[in-house]
């Protein structure tokens, strides 16, 4: 896959996000209550960490910068709640997936285990208040969803990476 692709699934997965909790808010399925648009914001950490790969770390933070400016044209609130959760989670994300000198499997795991909470209690908060089963819920989700990618990076061991 050419290393653009990564770069628009990233920027796309942060617009289904945000275009999902402002159409439907906060759902509970199964018993679980999460804003809606997690899973797309699930895989956002995960694919930030193929565009690390691929683009390195000063276009990573080229396209971060971009996916938050592109929340602007949604709802003030829900941009305000992103960006700000989007900020805090994905530089952790990315100095933890920066600084790890392990497998880039291990490496995704590692930065998304450490960044996927910060994102939902920053941003639930932000957008609906002290929602605590919503933060849980969005926490719980969005990293099975971020973790959705593993497989296809199982299969793609031999790609070469920018900044591994």
């Amino acid at each position: 896959m050419r290393k653009w692709i990564w770069g628009l699934l990233y920027l796309l997965s942060i617009l289904l996000g945000n275009a999902f909790v402002i159409w439907f808010g906060i759902v509970t399925v199964a018993g679980l209550s999460f804003p809606a648009g997690v899973v797309w914001i699930g895989l956002t950490f995960s694919l930030r960490d193929f565009v690390q790969r691929y683009w390195g770390d000063w276009a990573t933070w080229a396209w971060m910068i971009a996916a938050s400016l592109i929340t602007l044209l949604f709802n003030l609130e829900i941009a305000i709640a992103s960006m700000a959760a989007f900020f805090v989670s994905e530089s952790l994300d990315w100095l933890f997936f920066r600084v790890l000198k392990r497998s880039f499997a291990s490496r995704v795991i590692w930065s998304n285990l450490v960044s996927c909470p910060v994102d939902s209690l920053v941003f639930v908060l932000l957008a609906f208040g002290p929602v605590w089963p919503a933060i849980l819920g969005q926490a719980i989700i969005k990293y099975i969803s971020g973790l959705m990618v593993l497989p296809f990076i199982m299969t793609r061991r031999t790609s070469p990476a920018v900044s591994a």
